[in-house]
């Protein structure tokens, strides 16, 4: 209560000092409307003179249930207040547009009052309103200069009371900052006076954040869009018992605020700073309560030396300290009655001027249109493979009495067709000439054999050509593109003909980021340089499951980067390519832990019912007096059992759909239990199999692994020939490991700025793990290990260099196979860097291909191996031979793209089918995840992290729905979704589909918007 009552005067005392001093304030508040009810809220700590709004979007129905403001500039970020509930009503803002009214009508709902009706008008006439109006209202407007800026009021699941945050449009500067007497400037900012001619501004951030520590339990919080550059801190409290119950930062300048996180209970502990004094680090300790991990105990350092700490020291700890010239200005993680996770917003201790960070395509250049037609059919969506530089040359119709079938061609950057639906109907096609392109579509739709189909389409071009076709009905939509967009692809539902369909704008003249254009920054000596990008191949598993590396804790329980604490030990993170954990292992995408585990039960019960059936065998082989006849029973045996495990792995992992979903089950279930089986039977008995009955070859399991083998790896890897390629596909004329390792050395050595930067890493990373040893000859390997990962040489220079050399690999190999190079080329690292730190010794990474040949083989042989034992023995011990899971610390930061290039965006079945988004370096530290649903169930998305559940996000049927997290906090991990929609009976299941994508670290903040579509499954 006392918290609250000191939040309370302090709001009430900043609201008179904006009153006071309205007239020379760059901020000024409105009066409010509505009620008493619901939490405060307010943006002022957030909003800015000078601030560019890009949009605002109203949540209406019969009330206001919210509404979101888009600021794009200085620093991108939004401010959401009330409930995600009504229709959205968007206002989008154009260059020197300004909202300067708004309209408040309020009434009572179930005895509160709330906000009924709002309308918003800018300095061009336009305006955006909704919901229901009534006899109390009232208009307030921006004074002269100003323009809305943000909101204050109460909230709940609806708007209760609102008021307006003026901002003055244009920035005013500062008058010069005059040091006091004593006072020092940090070390980093030189005087611009002293600045030498013609030297470069190194451009520094306002903020930065640390790591995060603690678990994922709690409801997330962050100070981040708070804090501000040169703000003064006047105290911190500690609220400590056995644990951490929580905490107060106080804020005096520029204006007074504080941030209050966690609980009220256990004892205060109060650090109040003294001019120039500035907290510098934090030490966190954490552990388990009632099973969530908890903060058990804090301490915080100032520059002065002066420390402020309490709560209960555990095993598990870890240390942050301010980057030079900064200090801690707030705080994010998670906290109920307690903290349960804690992370530093380090902010600037000079005023620094934020550089705006830039949109990204996938934000800007792409809008996709409301869809029209019912939920039958199968998702399907173009996003992925629109290019924004594309040209669309033809559109095509195939239709009857309904639209049975659209295809889009695509003439430039390179020839592509984007299809869907069936063949039926009549075909029409519409060929545009140069700088035509598609501007509007007309939608029609209406019911067939009990289920909503598209009967009639027509699209028109900004020539004033049109092509149509189909049926027309009463329900019928037409939607155009916005200015200076074209219609550039489709996403929807459709199999034998369309069922949905919706429109993917594009903006005309916009340019892709490519992986060849130079990154920002570009790179030293190498003399190539492209994008580092996670890339979109690199999730493709080549094995049913990966075993996790073990490694010991450092001290004070700590983990090296790319492995999680798994309470006796650090176990590997989970890396793309096998992304579910599973116990000790890692499974593929949208695999279940259950069925991996089942799987290899299922390989030990053949084993046990084949040793245990033995005297069947034997009677078997009396009857037909022949050894061999036996065999082939008993391989024909093995060969259904393995086949009907195959078939249900494949199911799980592949996710086939529609047409092609009931052929599989089909030709399973015909060849599989109608012929294979009884075919086995009659071999064992020695009758005649019938002449009409497909007899599937003893050969057909060798086969499968065989192909298996060349889709895992194929003649991507090195295309022109090279030996080394036998080595990887595991099939052909294979060299000996001694020769695949020598090709590998060959790379290394050829005189190429490849092989001289791999050389030189070489020599630096023996270097830096031998420097690490010989500076602390007592530390225990695990403290090595800690101290090697977190440094430039695994965080910066592995992933910089091999990066570049697929640069150089681009110029002979497909991009796909330069990809997998890279990623070999880190594994190599990998394990040279873990001998250097076990044995002081490296064989150069030799043993890598020595390895990776002998499990290939060996897991070969077995497959192919099975098909003639017996006793299923050698079936069962290749599905426990597999490969230890790769490394995810040497991926390093990546550069801007959109999130299927930049960070491996991957969906799997209908569920999240086009999803789309962006990733750039530098930005607010936020991801922030769009759920749109066009599903007709209530659905709750669950958003994993590194194998954690990290949220639980509720969507209602057609709803969008906004949830934000830090990429501090989850970065270095997959980020894995999956949602839980009623099913039969109305039992929730997570079946449908499945989301995946890399969280990057990010020294300069970085942000990822993901648009994440639920679609029905």
């Amino acid at each position: 209560m006392a918290i609250q009552a000191i939040h309370a005067v302090t709001y009430f005392l900043v609201l008179n000092v904006f009153f006071v001093s309205s007239d020379s304030s760059d901020i000024q508040l409105s009066e409010s409307f509505g009620g008493p009810h619901g939490d405060d809220f307010s943006d002022e700590n957030g909003v800015s003179a000078g601030q560019i709004i890009g949009s605002i979007t109203l949540h209406v129905g019969e009330r206001c249930h919210g509404l979101e403001l888009q600021v794009t500039a200085p620093v991108a970020q939004t401010f959401t207040h009330g409930g995600p509930g009504g229709d959205l009503n968007t206002l989008t803002l154009n260059a020197g547009e300004y909202i300067t009214s708004m309209e408040a009508q309020w009434d009572k709902h179930d005895g509160h009052t709330r906000i009924f009706y709002l309308n918003f008008g800018t300095n061009t006439g336009k305006s955006v309103s909704g919901g229901s109006m009534t006899d109390s209202k009232s208009t307030v407007t921006a004074p002269e200069g100003f323009q809305l800026g943000g909101f204050f009021g109460r909230q709940g699941d609806e708007l209760d009371l609102l008021g307006a945050i003026w901002t003055r449009i244009e920035a005013v500067t500062p008058a010069p900052v005059v040091d006091l007497p004593g006072t020092v400037a940090p070390a980093d900012v030189q005087d611009p006076a002293t600045k030498p001619p013609g030297s470069t501004t190194v451009t520094k951030r306002a903020t930065q954040l640390s790591g995060s520590f603690g678990g994922p339990h709690g409801d997330q919080f962050s100070d981040l869009s708070s804090v501000k550059s040169g703000q003064k801190v006047k105290s911190l409290t500690l609220h400590v018992g056995d644990r951490c119950h929580g905490l107060e930062l106080q804020i005096a300048e520029p204006v007074a605020k504080s941030f209050a996180h966690g609980g009220e209970g256990g004892n205060y502990k109060t650090l109040t700073l003294r001019e120039g004094e500035y907290i510098t680090s934090m030490e966190a300790h954490w552990g388990k309560k009632d099973d969530h991990t908890r903060i058990f105990y804090l301490s915080f350092e100032t520059n002065f030396g002066i420390k402020v700490s309490g709560g209960t020291k555990t095993d598990t700890m870890s240390i942050v300290s301010a980057p030079e010239g900064y200090q801690l200005g707030g705080f994010f993680g998670r906290d109920g009655d307690e903290i349960d996770l804690i992370g530093v917003v380090w902010s600037s201790i000079e005023v620094v001027e934020e550089v705006p960070v830039s949109a990204l395509s996938a934000d800007e250049d792409i809008q996709l249109s409301d869809v029209f037609g019912g939920p039958h059919g199968i998702a399907f969506s173009d996003i992925n493979s629109i290019k924004l530089s594309q040209t669309v040359s033809t559109i095509t119709l195939r239709t009857g009495d309904r639209c049975h079938g659209i295809s889009l061609g695509i003439s430039s950057p390179k020839d592509a067709m984007f299809s869907h639906g069936g063949n039926g109907g009549e075909e029409h096609t519409l060929t545009l000439a140069p700088g035509e392109y598609i501007t509007s579509m007309e939608a029609h739709w209406g019911k067939k054999n009990d289920h909503t189909r598209i009967f009639h389409l027509n699209f028109t071009t900004n020539a004033g050509h049109s092509i149509s076709g189909g049926g027309t009905t009463d329900d019928k939509m037409v939607v155009t593109a916005p200015e200076g967009f074209q219609l550039s692809g489709f996403h929807g539902r459709s199999e034998s003909e369309i069922d949905q369909l919706g429109v993917i704008w594009t903006r005309i003249g916009a340019k892709d980021l490519e992986l060849t254009d130079m990154p920002v920054g570009g790179n030293d000596t190498t003399g190539i340089s492209i994008r580092n990008w996670v890339g979109p191949n690199v999730a493709s598993p080549s094995d049913t499951a990966c075993y996790r590396k073990s490694v010991g804790f450092g001290s004070g329980s700590v983990c090296p980067l790319g492995y999680g604490n798994d309470g006796d030990d650090c176990l590997a993170e989970c890396p793309l390519s096998y992304p579910v954990r599973c116990y000790a292992e890692c499974i593929p995408q949208n695999d279940d832990c259950a069925l991996e585990i089942m799987t290899k039960i299922g390989s030990v019960v053949v084993v046990a019912f084949n040793l245990a059936t033995a005297n069947v065998f034997g009677e078997m082989l009396a009857l037909a007096k022949a050894t061999t006849q036996a065999i082939k029973c008993a391989a024909n045996i093995v060969s259904v059992v393995r086949s009907l495990i195959y078939f249900l792995r494949y199911q799980q992992t592949t996710a086939p759909q529609g047409d092609t979903e009931q052929l599989l089950i089909m030709a399973y279930q015909s060849d599989v239990v109608l012929i294979d089986l009884p075919v086995a039977v009659c071999v064992c008995f020695g009758l005649p199999v019938p002449k009409k009955t497909k007899y599937a070859k003893i050969v057909l399991a060798t086969v499968e692994g065989i192909v298996k083998q060349a889709i895992t790896n194929g003649d991507k890897i090195l295309s022109s020939g090279e030996n080394a390629l036998n080595l990887l596909t595991g099939s052909g004329a294979i060299n000996s490991s001694s020769t695949t390792v020598d090709e590998l050395q060959g790379l290394i050595d050829k005189n190429s700025s490849c092989g001289w930067e791999l050389k030189r890493l070489t020599d630096r990373v023996v270097y830096t793990v031998n420097d690490v040893r010989n500076n602390t000859p007592d530390a225990a390997v695990n403290d090595i290990r800690v101290t090697v990962y977190s440094s430039t040489i695994v965080l910066n220079d592995i992933p910089r260099v091999t990066n570049n050399c697929m640069g150089e690999l681009l110029a002979s190999k497909t991009m796909s196979a330069a990809y997998e190079t890279r990623d070999l080329l880190r594994k190599t690292f990998g394990v040279i860097v873990d001998q250097l730190i076990e044995k002081a010794s490296t064989d150069m990474g030799a043993s890598v291909a020595e390895d990776e040949y002998m499990l290939e083989i060996s897991n070969m042989g077995l497959v192919a191996l099975s098909a003639v034992d017996p006793t299923g023995i050698a079936y069962m011990a290749s599905q426990f031979v597999q490969p230890t899971c790769g490394p995810t610390a040497y991926l390093g930061e990546i550069d801007d793209g959109t999130l299927y290039d930049a960070l491996s965006l991957t969906t799997v079945d209908e569920a999240f089918e086009g999803s789309y988004g962006s990733w750039t370096k530098v930005g607010d530290g936020v991801v922030r995840l769009i759920f749109k649903s066009t599903d007709t169930e209530y659905v709750t998305v669950v958003v994993h992290s590194g194998g954690d559940d990290n949220a639980k996000v509720d969507v209602g049927a057609g709803e969008t729905v906004i949830w934000e997290f830090t990429i501090s906090e989850l970065h270095d991990k997959n980020m894995y979704l999956d949602r839980w929609r009623p099913g039969l009976f109305g039992l929730p299941g997570s079946g449908g589909g499945s989301l995946l994508l890399w969280i990057p670290r990010a020294s300069e903040g970085g942000h990822i918007t993901m648009y994440v579509r639920i679609n029905v499954s």
